[in-house]
């Protein structure tokens, strides 16, 4: 054992991270001829130089608060042997056997479940029609023909689809709460590029409705991370997305009441590389990161201080046992709480999350973790991942990608993703799972974005796995969540249809055993129409996939065509008939037959012909509301037409003039099928933004681009238009009033704001609130009166269904977008989410009324979604939207809207020369399962057949 003067000689050093050790040991002088006197005055001497020097030497060690020369305090030794403790503790395996694991969020007196004769999709690829019988907040058995105690509320689910709960991993829930207001405002600690330190448990609104909402959709767990504005932005916290009687965040927690020697609990840190953090602290605040040079260098600057601490504590931990509980040492445990979730990480206990897309912000952050000797758990957004598959096996551990399905395009880091790149990257079996990055996606639909990967290629059972046991096991958490299987948290999802069919629905969801909706009983046992067809059969065959190579063609034939909607009032029904199937027959690029006896009007042995085995042909689709064909990169100005900030209202522009044709963004576009697009100038505030134009998508350019160059006159009412000069709603609606009302006499052909109060040319207002609305259709009463004619159309209308009647009553149509609106402004809260909160939606109350209809598209890149936007109207409307309406929602209603000739008189398959126009699937366009087959028009004089989806 060390002496105490030994002892007295160890120090920790504040930056040192070594601790010196060995005893120090004075030097003898030679006293031989000294007499006592002069020995002891010698021995005085070099005492108080010694002293001296020590004393010096002391005052110049940095320490930390409390150190003292003679030793730490006891408590403050008992406290640091008890962080070593801590660091040197078993970590429980969380491997439970069955039921013997319980549920620690249970909560007393809730009832037994049986639910019976369900599909049972148990999230790792197993299928069975059963039973599952959920008691004490837990899976308790699952299987065919169980028994139950007397007590159990038994329902027959009658074949329909049961599945885990879903998994979203990253969220912004309740740190970006519905409505979006700047008090609201905490998912981002901006104040410094490294906030490794702050927590999203303490920034978490448990009132957001967006948590209510989202669980409709069957989401019951959601890790909410801070935003990526910092290089670290902070710990995230995973909940459940039951409510609790305290309105508790704690007891939201998924490890509430979670002991820590029972089961292993995780910290989730957020971490984020590429562009966000350069533009949010180099571009706008003007300090460190400029460049990705500076985000690497304060990335290892970061994790050598956190490195080093955890050294220092290591060593210090070393010390304590070697010198046994009788001994102190003279420094405290060295803690820092700025690296608190850094150390946790370094240790173990911790899994990192980091929003990267680009392939060498990629290859940076794994180099990094190689550096530091610490693990990668997933990459979020990662959209560029799927060409580094081996790269990514670099890295320590096997690393998640958490990614979108198709969402591309908004900024440089996501220009080059691709729809398959789920499956790319499962084929090299790097784990995959789907997220919605709530509430950039509303996480309401987090199942449509595994439909989507499905429809892309990625495997049924990897596509639900996306978003269940994948993310489940990515947190941590796959013993208790992510999976129907025995001993599991009672989190489970009953369906209407396939979860990864078109608009797919849950009737009830349970989290921890609790049904959160209270659905009558009635209605989870009723028959639904899939069911009946599927006949019991547990595994339909999946349709053939089409592998034939994209290609073109001048003359073509398509044959056994199930049905044409060749326009709104003629639609081709071989379905309906024992006629033979129908054919449309296309020679350079011109329509010259559609019906049953197509192959004997001409010589056909050059035609390339196409078997659509029942499929559907729809003409081409229109896109309104995004900048199609005036923005390619949102963020990169250079890519772009421009913002307009003018308000001049003399000089309205044209969007026509800034026009730029064979984007990335048409191209994909064109290969969905959306052969055209009116667009607007871009403007982000002032009430005019400009006249619109109506283009085809496909074209290079060319005379027949242009479908009509001045096609609308669009404005804009509500908060986030305001600007300096319009500082008010009022003032807006104002502004807009004097400048129509001083019009109603101008005869000039070059007077927009003159052509739009007479009329001449559809006057668009973009608005969300119904008072907004009330206030435009007083305004409209008000020129009628005058003798004006304003063609009034809402763009937006989340609200719009609040005053359906009046809509309809005075022919105002509206565009809905987006099509499934959410409450995330304040002046727009009044929307309707769907079942199984609302009975109805708002497109369904608008079309009931007779209003006219159009579904809108505000990102480019996700215009390929449009004709999907309208299956799900039509799906879930209960029977009161048909196919037929569907259509027109994003075709024929937009040329009776703007009055363009081409998209609205006579048969819109074909535009004024008989040249094709039009979209083949085959199969239904509203399947998730159909693909494309031609795209006829679009201003090419090729049709392209069996196109590559991008």
């Amino acid at each position: 054992m060390a002496t105490s003067q030994e002892l007295g000689s160890v120090n920790l050093y504040e930056k040192g991270g070594v601790p010196n050790s060995t005893t120090v040991k004075r030097r003898k002088p030679s006293l031989r001829n000294s007499t006592l006197l002069e020995r002891l005055l010698i021995t005085l001497c070099l005492f108080v130089v010694f002293t001296t020097l020590w004393i010096i030497h002391d005052i110049n060690v940095p320490r930390k608060a409390g150190q003292f020369s003679a030793g730490i305090s006891p408590e403050a030794y008992k406290y640091g042997l008890s962080k070593c403790a801590e660091i040197n503790r078993e970590r429980p395996s969380n491997k439970f056997e069955g039921v013997q694991r319980r549920n620690p969020r249970f909560v007393p007196g809730t009832k037994t479940y049986a639910l019976t004769n369900g599909i049972i999709l148990d999230g790792v690829g197993g299928k069975i029609l059963g039973d599952i019988i959920l008691r004490d907040g837990i899976i308790v058995a699952v299987g065919q023909d169980l028994s139950y105690d007397e007590d159990t509320v038994v329902i027959d689910l009658n074949k329909k689809f049961v599945t885990p709960g879903l998994v979203d991993m990253h969220s912004h829930l309740g740190v970006y709460s519905w409505p979006g207001l700047s008090a609201t405002n905490d998912g981002n600690e901006e104040s410094d590029p490294l906030t490794p330190y702050v927590r999203a448990q303490d920034g978490l609104n448990p009132s957001d409705p967006g948590i209510r909402i989202i669980k409709s959709g069957g989401v019951t767990t959601s890790l909410v991370l801070p935003g990526s504005a910092n290089l670290m932005g902070g710990e995230g916290y995973a909940i459940k997305l039951r409510p609790v009687d305290t309105l508790s965040v704690d007891d939201m927690s998924v490890t509430a009441n979670v002991s820590r020697d029972e089961e292993r609990t995780w910290r989730w840190l957020k971490m984020a590389c590429g562009e966000n953090p350069k533009r949010v602290h180099g571009i706008d605040r003007g300090v460190m990161p400029f460049t990705r040079m500076g985000e690497a260098w304060l990335f290892r600057k970061q994790f050598a201080e956190a490195s080093d601490l955890k050294r220092r504590q290591d060593d210090w931990c070393d010390i304590s046992a070697k010198f046994g509980n009788s001994e102190r040492l003279n420094t405290n445990f060295p803690e820092d709480l700025r690296n608190d979730g850094l150390i946790a990480l370094l240790r173990g206990d911790a899994r990192l999350n980091i929003h990267c897309y680009e392939t060498y912000d990629i290859e940076a952050m794994i180099r990094h973790s190689l550096e530091f000797n610490f693990t990668i758990t997933a990459f979020h957004h990662g959209l560029d991942a799927y060409r580094i598959p081996d790269v990514i096996k670099r890295a320590k551990g096997n690393i998640t990608i958490a990614t979108f399905s198709d969402l591309w395009g908004y900024k440089k880091e996501s220009f080059q993703a691709s729809t398959k790149s789920p499956k790319i990257l499962s084929d090299a079996n790097i784990p995959v799972a789907l997220k919605s990055d709530h509430p950039i996606l509303n996480a309401q639909h987090l199942i449509f974005e595994a439909a989507k990967a499905h429809h892309y290629g990625l495997d049924e059972k990897l596509a639900l796995a996306a978003v269940t046991s994948v993310p489940a096991n990515a947190l941590g958490l796959g013993y208790r969540i992510g999976q129907i299987s025995v001993g599991y948290d009672a989190d489970v999802v009953v369906w209407n249809n396939h979860p990864l069919s078109l608009g797919a629905r849950p009737l009830e969801v349970y989290i921890d055993g609790i049904p959160q909706f209270n659905v009558d009983t009635s209605v989870l046992e009723k028959e639904s129409l899939e069911s009946r067809h599927l006949k019991n059969k547990l595994n339909p065959p999946e349709p053939p996939r089409n592998t034939a190579k994209s290609r073109t063609a001048t003359s073509f034939l398509i044959k056994n065509i199930g049905k044409v909607f060749v326009d709104e009032e003629n639609i081709m029904d071989a379905y309906q008939s024992t006629e033979e199937k129908i054919s449309i027959m296309v020679k350079d690029g011109l329509i010259k037959c559609i019906g049953t006896n197509c192959t004997s009007t001409d010589q056909i042995s050059s035609y390339e012909v196409i078997d659509l085995n029942n499929g559907y042909v729809i003409p081409g689709i229109t896109a309104v509301g995004s900048n199609l064909g005036l923005s390619e990169i949102g963020e990169e100005s250079v890519t772009q037409d421009g913002i307009v900030t003018s308000n001049d209202y003399n000089n309205v522009i044209h969007a026509v003039d800034g026009l730029k044709l064979g984007g990335k963004h048409l191209e994909v576009a064109y290969k969905a099928g959306v052969l055209t697009a009116v667009t607007s100038p871009l403007s982000r505030r002032g009430v005019v933004a400009g006249i619109s134009v109506a283009f085809k998508t496909g074209a290079q350019t060319g005379g027949r681009v242009i479908l009509k160059e001045a096609v609308a006159l669009h404005t804009q009412i509500g908060a986030p238009f305001k600007d300096e000069k319009v500082p008010t709603i009022s003032g807006q609606i104002s502004l807009l009033r004097k400048i129509l009302m001083a019009k109603l006499t101008s005869n000039s052909s070059d007077d927009v704001f003159g052509l739009a109060v007479r009329g001449r040319v559809p006057l668009i207002v973009h608005t969300h609130s119904k008072d907004e609305i009330a206030s435009l259709i007083r305004l409209k009463d008000r020129i009628s009166s005058r003798g004006g004619n304003v063609r009034l159309v809402i763009l937006g209308g989340a609200e719009a269904h609040l005053l359906a009647r009046e809509l309809a009553h005075r022919n105002i149509p509206v565009v809905l977008l987006p099509p499934r609106p959410t409450p995330e402004q304040w002046t727009a809260q009044n929307v309707l989410t769907g079942a199984p909160i609302d009975d109805k939606m708002g497109i369904d109350i608008l079309h009931a009324h007779g209003v006219t209809i159009g579904i809108g598209v505000s990102e480019p890149g996700l215009s390929r979604n449009l004709v999907w936007d309208a299956g799900w109207a039509q799906k879930n409307s209960d029977g009161l939207i048909s196919e037929k309406d569907a259509v027109g929602f994003i075709t024929w209603n937009f040329g009776k809207i703007f009055k363009i000739d081409a998209l609205s008189n006579g048969n819109v398959l074909m535009t004024e020369d008989n040249r094709a126009n039009f979209v083949a699937y085959d199969g239904s366009p509203f399947d998730m399962k159909t693909r494309i087959r031609v795209v006829a028009g679009g201003g090419r004089d090729v049709a392209l057949i069996d196109p590559d989806e991008e």
